[in-house]
């Protein structure tokens, strides 16, 4: 929140610019006005002077936009969204595709193991044993189905391949587990069913399978519906298995998905998304997600993502509630709407005022009113963001 606070976005920079050279253009009026009311009668050159300088108000277009940007990042903070970049609402109220990663994100991400099939001479339980030990220290939620298993093992040359698996030493013979062409690139091996399986292999032959189960969130089927509602059309991109990322799209009902994809295939095809005039949204979790979240225009982290992931993301979901990504662009919007109304208004008062005021209809007195009713306006009308509502 401070990162956000401290942020100025394009749109404070803007405004501040406007009204440094407001203030300038309003001195330069009031001479104007002294000189020629000094001309047409003395009596009066001063006080009309005062008070356009007074009725102006260059405060009210300074306020117009970081007040309303303050009191979004503590709305949203209580609605379960971390904002970390001062550009989010400036990006998020002009999203138009929505890219989603599965594992950890539309599932769950609580991995387990429901099924061991052993290929060679081994014992299931040694086989959940080695594929723990190399996965042990990852912050992966493949990882995390393994905890518990192999914690007695050493591995030494561990190595991890984003999108393929991870390998180690382990009594000095090389283990790998991952995706077949990943665990034994030398042997043609086809997934023994549907679902996540990973296999394990040494230098010389193929293990074991090991199959993982997954499940959606139950937000998930909201937001992409909620998504639609807005605008915004969802995309599936994942490291999976083409397969299973086509049924997870199916329950969904998202049409744009692509599974099989590395690191780099996704930031691709969110460059492909962007190159046709898309403003894309990235919801991610893990390392793997990396290239993307900072690639897209503007990115989210579950808040079960890797620390990593989280300094990458431009906001932070503190819960597991993905209604609450809906719920952010929407509010987005309003706050566009609410900095427009501020600066209207701001606008719309000095051009009035200040003719006003140099024609000599405005006294000193009425100017000051006028000129701290613009600022409190202003104030009120971003505090009416922040209040709670259905979204």
């Amino acid at each position: 929140m401070q990162l956000a606070e401290q942020e100025r976005p394009r749109q404070v920079t803007l405004a501040d610019r406007i009204a440094a050279r407001f203030v300038g253009t309003v001195l330069t009026i009031a001479t104007l006005v002294g000189a020629i009311w000094y001309w047409i009668d003395p009596s009066k050159a001063f006080w009309v002077s005062l008070s356009v300088l007074v009725v102006s108000c260059p405060c009210a277009l300074s306020l117009a936009t970081p007040t309303v940007l303050t009191v979004a990042v503590t709305y949203l903070r209580r609605c379960g969204v971390l904002v970390t970049g001062g550009q989010v609402f400036e990006s998020l109220n002009s999203v138009t595709h929505v890219v989603f990663d599965k594992t950890g994100t539309l599932t769950d991400g609580a991995l387990r193991i429901v099924e061991t099939r052993c290929l060679a001479e081994t014992e299931a339980a040694d086989v959940l044993a080695l594929a723990g030990a190399l996965e042990a220290g990852s912050s992966h939620p493949i990882a995390r189905a393994f905890t518990g298993y192999g914690q007695t093992l050493k591995v030494t040359d561990r190595s991890s391949t984003a999108g393929a698996g991870v390998a180690g030493r382990i009594a000095g013979i090389a283990f790998r587990l991952g995706t077949p062409e990943f665990a034994a690139p030398d042997q043609t091996l086809a997934y023994p069913g549907d679902g996540l399986w990973l296999l394990l292999a040494d230098g010389r032959r193929a293990l074991a399978w090991i199959r993982l189960e997954d499940r959606l969130r139950p937000s998930a089927a909201p937001c992409i519906a909620t998504l639609r509602d807005l605008g915004c059309q969802p995309v599936l991109l994942s490291g999976d298995r083409p397969e299973n990322v086509a049924s997870v799209a199916g329950q969904l009902g998202i049409q744009d998905w692509r599974g099989g994809l590395l690191p780099d295939d996704k930031l691709r095809h969110v460059r492909e998304l962007q190159a046709q005039g898309a403003k894309v949204l990235m919801v991610g979790d893990g390392i793997n997600d990396l290239p993307v979240l900072s690639g897209a225009d503007v990115s989210c982290a579950m808040g079960s993502a890797t620390r990593l992931a989280q300094t990458r993301a431009d906001c932070i979901l503190l819960g597991e509630d993905l209604n609450q990504i809906p719920v952010a662009v929407n509010f987005a919007r309003r706050v566009r709407a609410v900095i427009k109304q501020n600066l209207t208004w701001a606008i719309a008062y000095n051009l009035c005022a200040l003719p006003l005021a140099a024609a000599g209809l405005v006294p000193p007195w009425l100017a000051a009113i006028g000129m701290s009713s613009s600022s409190v306006l202003v104030v009120v009308n971003s505090l009416r963001v922040g209040r709670r509502r259905d979204d």
